[in-house]
């Protein structure tokens, strides 16, 4: 996930939709994302391109022009060059013909999931269509990864800048750098104490945010310690700081770059986690959410066997 919308237009004169392109760059900001257009006059790098997408899946859409100055090699095979290099990237498909006939090149050509515009109304279709792909990246589960990668490149940034500030600085100014620090550590784990020390009841100390994820988990350990229907239930949570909550933080400040095999992913965490680790990731995950969901439903049902 990233706060980027790329596109890749094949136009050979691309003066011709100066106008399209600065509108949907302007919308594009307007719905909260950084446009990125990469124009190409002809399909001569679409080799070159497909081993982009395959690795890094570079772009989020594909937009071809019919006429792309050469008979020989125009925009439909352009387009079904794009979808078996592509995978399942949506392309669309314009040009002064009527859509009729694009539609027929298309079908001609056996190219799947095209969509086919005229010239007139580029730019108010593909805003519809940039609408629906943000509906998708607008999920809470794409915004909480948007989120945490945005995060994970903002503290390298920070670090990167105090660490190279530090570095210059005088013995005297790194002392007060230090401390400075240190103060700002201390005075937000007391206001966190003050905080947490004016909640009334219970239940406003459960959400209040001096209580942590691990204080959840422990407390929960806590209240099934000794019970022999919870054992397994139990024997499972006590993984749940390792397995969960520390790769969590971890992904939480971690970042990806480019690699010769695709995106990697590199993290200052302990133990460290790559893009490698994610289906074991997504495994853990699972157990634990399906053993902390399961958890409610035996305390009912023992509470409601005492009662009986």
């Amino acid at each position: 996930m990233r706060l980027e919308f790329r596109i890749l237009w094949f136009e050979n004169q691309p003066q011709d939709v100066r106008t399209q392109v600065e509108e949907i760059k302007e919308y594009l900001v307007e719905v909260g994302f950084i446009p990125r257009i990469d124009m190409e006059i002809d399909g001569g790098n679409i080799s070159e391109l497909s081993i982009r997408q395959q690795k890094y899946d570079d772009f989020d859409l594909v937009v071809v022009d019919f006429d792309l100055g050469d008979p020989a090699r125009n925009g439909d095979q352009v387009a079904k060059e794009v979808r078996r290099g592509f995978g399942f990237t949506d392309i669309i498909f314009y040009s002064g013909k009527p859509r009729v006939d694009l539609r027929k090149l298309v079908h001609d050509n056996n190219i799947d999931g095209v969509y086919c515009l005229a010239r007139t109304e580029l730019a108010e279709k593909l805003g519809v269509h940039i609408d629906q792909a943000v509906k998708r990246l607008s999920r809470l589960e794409a915004m909480r990864g948007l989120i945490m990668g945005t995060v994970g490149k903002a503290d390298d940034e920070f670090r990167a800048l105090l660490s190279a500030a530090f570095a210059s600085a005088e013995a005297s100014s790194q002392a007060k750098m230090t401390k400075e620090l240190d103060d700002l550590v201390a005075n937000a784990a007391g206001l966190a104490q003050e905080k947490y020390a004016a909640c009334k009841s219970f239940n406003e100390r459960l959400v209040s945010r001096a209580v942590t994820s691990f204080h959840l988990q422990k407390l929960a350990l806590f209240i099934l310690k000794g019970d022999a229907v919870f054992a397994n239930c139990r024997k499972i949570l006590a993984r749940y700081d390792n397995e969960v909550l520390s790769p969590r933080n971890t992904l939480g400040h971690a970042t990806e770059t480019r690699g010769e095999r695709g995106w990697e992913v590199s993290s200052h965490g302990k133990p460290a986690i790559s893009s490698a680790d994610f289906v074991k990731l997504r495994q853990g995950m699972a157990i634990h959410l399906d053993n902390i969901c399961a958890l409610r439903p035996l305390l009912d049902g023992k509470r409601a066997e005492q009662s009986s």
